[in-house]
């Protein structure tokens, strides 16, 4: 099967926040996820397009890294997807804050990345997670999307 390339996590609009699930850990999820393009869910994602978003929150304690990953799911099934090695090292792309980070220090995590299946005509869960150097989340929130055909 090949990976769904799909990279959609926190789904909202320009100014309007999406209303994200929490994860199965109980972690905090961000004070507000903008997706260019979506405010409701499930976000509809052309094969291929790029996804726009941006996370917003306060940072629970201080850490040295913080790591990105993205999981997909179809029902059930976890779909076998990593975020490019690039995109893991969460500090690369804070628009507000940086690394180290503090405790209490607001952060704007800004992803864009492309959304690619290799079928459309689904609808998938995404779960996005900034963890810390001890691999302790910082937050994490689920997510759908629609995926399309162009």
């Amino acid at each position: 099967m090949k990976t769904i390339l799909l990279v959609v996590a926190c789904l909202p609009a320009l100014a309007f926040g999406l209303a994200v699930r929490p994860c199965a850990n109980n972690a905090p999820i961000p004070q507000d996820v903008r997706v260019i393009g979506c405010s409701v869910e499930p976000c509809v994602i052309p094969i291929g397009g790029m996804v726009d978003m941006d996370c917003d929150f306060v940072s629970p304690r201080a850490t040295p890294t913080v790591q990105a990953t993205l999981d997909i799911f179809l029902g059930d099934f976890r779909v076998p997807y990593d975020l490019p090695v690039a995109q893991q090292n969460a500090c690369n792309f804070f628009e507000v804050g940086s690394c180290p980070v503090a405790q209490g220090e607001f952060i704007n995590y800004h992803l864009n990345t492309p959304a690619a299946a290799p079928f459309a005509g689904i609808t998938v869960d995404l779960q996005l997670q900034l963890t810390d150097a001890d691999g302790q989340p910082l937050f994490c929130f689920r997510s759908s999307a629609q995926i399309v055909a162009v």
